[in-house]
This record gives structure tokens, sequence and C-alpha cells, in this order.
């Protein structure tokens, strides 16, 4: 799925603003410890989502659809706090590195930890 990806990548490289019409969404660009906080995350748009599908369910507009989206925007969330947690586990989250496969962080995880150089903001390599 990976090589697939680059088809989603925004042209400017950035893809900081998504800007529709009825839609204005500004993502955080950058890391926050640098940048400071300029935007939201994927996973608050989901929240978003969430919330405003719930809504639904608890009045008159209720159904399976709406029922089977919440379980798929769940399981969304569920992914990103599993990636986020793999990099945390690997300390590379913050940066542009990417993590490893090895959901348990451990040999592989390191591997990409030691062959890579040190950014600013970086914890320290044990």
């Amino acid at each position: 799925m990976s090589e697939n990806m680059e088809a989603f990548r925004h042209l400017d490289g950035g893809g900081a603003i998504v800007d529709q019409p009825y839609m204005h969404i500004v993502f955080q660009h950058g890391n926050p410890s640098e940048s400071g906080v300029n935007g939201c995350r994927v996973e608050d748009v989901i929240e978003a989502l969430i919330q405003k599908l719930l809504d639904f369910q608890g009045r008159s507009l209720a159904c399976p659809e709406n029922a089977e989206a919440l379980e798929g925007l769940a399981k969304a969330q569920e992914a990103l706090l599993k990636r986020r947690s793999i990099r945390e586990r690997q300390h590379v989250l913050g940066t542009h590195w990417p993590h490893s496969e090895d959901a348990t962080g451990s040999s592989q995880g390191l591997a990409v930890l030691e062959n890579r150089p040190l950014q600013s903001g970086d914890r320290s390599r044990q």
C-alpha cells in the first residue's frame, strides 16, 4: 500500500491547509515543540467527525450506516494511536524519520535509530 501513498501527497509537499467549498482545515505544520501548535492533527478531524455522527445517532438521524461509519472512524483512531505508540517507543515521534513496521519496537526499531543522524529535539540514544 505504501507505494500508492504518493498519489495522496499534496503537490506542494506540505498539505497543511485543506481549503474547499464549505470546508477549511489547517493541519499542524512542523513539530509542535519547534514551531508551536499551528493547526490540528488528523486525529482531531476524526474526533470531530465521530462527535458529529454520535450527535446524529442520538437523534432521529440514527441509522445503521452512521453506526458503520463510526466503527470505521474508531478503527482509524486506533491505527493512528498504534502508530504514535510505535513511534514513541522507537524514539522517532516528532521527527520525519520513518518508524519500523515491527510493532514491538524491538530490534528492527533500534536499527532505524542507529542508522540515522541526530536531529534537534531527538531524545538521546542509549
